[in-house]
């Protein structure tokens, strides 16, 4: 018994003693070494192919089983990321007034993820640009939540206590666009 280890594992309703080789054992032989004590029939047929599987790592069998490696093609990052910003939608993108604060104006705007996973969206960035398109201001706005869901809509506002909402003023989108949470195929862009 020196080259036979033993173990008890807990399966929420009944407790499997489990003797098993150091040695890989095929499993005919491992079938005899496991005692079932307790548990419903379905339980114990899954555990039975749980340690099965277990004691068939290293055979013949189990590696004609395994899949194969295949090569793959490595993806774009970028081209994700440009897919995935191809999929945010900004709507109603307006420059509007603050009452409260006189003289200042507030960029607001909607976002939409038309995507099929939830991105995070960290930054929209903007401009704001005079009626003759001179650059006054760049900023950037974080919509709330910024984790979006598949068709989410979000809105995002940025308060700007130096631009006055009656000049005529225009806000646009400045490059890069969104700033993408990292881990979604890239960090930035339009």
């Amino acid at each position: 018994m020196s080259k036979i280890s033993s173990a008890i594992a807990h399966t929420g309703f009944g407790i499997t003693l489990i003797a098993i080789s150091s040695l890989i054992a095929p499993a005919a032989q491992a079938q005899e070494n496991i005692i079932q004590i307790g548990g419903s029939p379905d339980e114990q047929q899954y555990y039975r192919s749980y340690w099965n599987d277990l004691v068939e790592l290293g055979s013949q069998a189990s590696q004609e089983r395994r899949p194969q490696e295949t090569s793959r093609i490595e993806a774009d990052p970028e081209a994700d990321l440009e897919k995935i910003v191809r999929n945010l939608d900004i709507r109603e993108l307006v420059l509007e007034p603050i009452i409260r604060l006189n003289g200042s104006s507030q960029v607001f705007g909607i976002l939409v993820n038309k995507n099929p996973d939830p991105v995070t969206v960290s930054a929209i960035n903007f401009e704001v640009l005079d009626e003759d398109g001179n650059l006054l201001q760049t900023g950037s706005a974080q919509p709330e939540p910024s984790t979006l869901a598949p068709g989410q809509v979000v809105t995002f506002t940025k308060v700007l206590l130096t631009i006055p909402p009656d000049a005529g003023y225009e806000v646009t989108l400045s490059e890069p666009t969104f700033v993408i949470a990292p881990g979604q195929a890239g960090s930035s862009v339009r």
